[in-house]
């Protein structure tokens, strides 16, 4: 008779790799990858998040079973310090060789999971393509869609300086990592289709959750005891950092032109694009709304649910969006969110059934000023938006769903490895064949 049982196998381990971790400049990213991790921890995978060297103290954004590892890293570029700055924080193409020695020396993780693209990405790839190992990449930013509105970003970003990091990209093979990438991740149907079109089946299309409870849960009394600044009154509120991108300038001025005197505009976010928040103040003053628009900087992950308690209205008027995680947020803060229909938030509007109620479908400032206008001058509206956007949460962006997918995912690439060292490459060549 059998008198023990047989250990069970060790669980996976996935290293989740990131080019900034920063509670002081929290954004979509980091927010995305705390959530997943958590739910991957609580599904038995072991879960690693690495980032380059930053803070060290708790955050308390990871969950307790979640390590967090710090690297080396380097921003290979010379020049102007505020532009230099600009681009650690937002769009540098850092260098690391300790990330891609750390993964060569740990045997042990079955796989990488990589958040960022340029040479951090080429040191993940060269380090597991080594080791016989598969990783995946989740691009948060545009890849093949909007890319002209990347360049023109990392044109602005690197005005005044110089770029030495060429020979590192070249070495470590950062222009084929989707090449040899076993999964694809994107965060909208646009940039699957155009992905798909090059690398096929690879290209995957996955949801952003939100946590739903915890959001449904902020405290408009706390937010005024956190915040007194915002007074009394009604409030409206953009959640996101500092930067050309979120554009805190149409706020403002749809603002000026659209919402009642009684009303405060709170703009919670770090600043990453130096030298914005002092042009957006600029517009306030000109506008004359300077002393109704309340500049929070950043704001903690834990208290956001509070301050979009306190809000009547939450605004997301970006440029462009690889999903848009800051109207998951507003709606499952049970929130009415007005958002601009374009780029993956088009896609948001479509599943919320909005024909151009909620979603402006354009970035011209009378247009949104007149929506917000009317949204805040009718309760009824307010509520209906606010209600139909927390039901489509509960029914399609919760992070059990994603995660479910995701290991799923992972267990497909998996087995895909253990068959052959690079699976998609053989799908490639096959499907070359085919078309030649």
């Amino acid at each position: 008779m059998r008198l023990w049982r047989s250990a069970a196998p060790p669980a996976p381990r996935v290293a989740h790799v990131l080019r900034k971790y920063d509670p002081a400049e929290w954004g979509g990213t980091e927010t995305h990858v705390a959530a997943i991790t958590r739910e991957l921890a609580a599904r038995g995978w072991g879960v690693e998040v690495h980032a380059p060297a930053g803070p060290t103290a708790a955050d308390n954004a990871l969950a307790p079973g979640v390590a967090l590892r710090r690297f080396g890293a380097f921003c290979p570029y010379v020049g102007d310090r505020t532009s230099l700055r600009a681009l650690r924080a937002a769009g540098g193409n850092i260098v690391s060789i300790d990330e891609p020695l750390r993964l060569l020396g740990d045997r042990g993780l079955a796989l990488a999971h990589v958040h960022t693209s340029g040479r951090i990405a080429g040191g993940v790839r060269t380090a597991m393509r080594l080791t016989g190992r598969p990783y995946v990449i989740s691009a948060h930013g545009p890849v093949m869609v909007d890319t002209e509105i990347l360049a023109e970003e990392s044109a602005r970003r690197q005005r005044g300086v110089w770029d030495l990091g060429s020979p590192f990209g070249l070495l470590l093979g950062a222009r084929r990592v989707l090449e040899d990438a076993a999964r694809i991740l994107v965060f909208n149907e646009r940039e699957r289709e155009a992905l798909a079109a090059h690398h096929g089946d690879r290209a995957v299309c996955m949801d952003h959750g939100v946590d739903a409870a915890r959001f449904a849960g902020g405290d408009a009394a706390r937010a005024r005891a956190r915040w007194p600044e915002l007074g009394e009154g009604p409030v409206v509120a953009l959640v996101g950092r500092m930067a050309a991108q979120k554009n805190q300038a149409l706020a403002v001025a749809a603002f000026a032109r659209g919402a009642p005197a009684d009303h405060r505009l709170a703009l919670a976010g770090a600043e990453t694009d130096p030298g914005y928040r002092a042009a957006v103040e600029r517009e306030a003053r000109a506008l004359g709304v300077a002393d109704r628009v309340r500049f929070l900087g950043n704001v903690r992950p834990a208290d956001v649910p509070d301050l979009l308690a306190r809000a009547s209205l939450v605004l997301v008027p970006s440029t462009h969006e690889t999903f848009g995680l800051a109207v998951l947020e507003g709606w499952a803060a049970e929130r009415p969110v007005l958002f601009a229909r374009r780029s993956a938030l088009a896609g948001l509007a479509q599943a919320l059934g909005d024909d151009g109620g909620v979603a402006v479908p354009t970035l011209d400032t009378g247009a949104w000023a007149a929506a917000m206008g009317r949204v805040l001058a009718s309760e009824p509206e307010r509520r209906a938006a606010a209600a139909a956007g927390a039901a489509l949460v509960r029914a399609r962006f919760c992070w059990t769903r994603v995660a479910a997918r995701l290991v799923a995912l992972y267990a497909e690439v998996l087995e895909e490895a253990q068959r052959s060292p690079a699976p998609h490459a053989a799908r490639r060549r096959a499907a070359e064949g085919r078309t030649g």
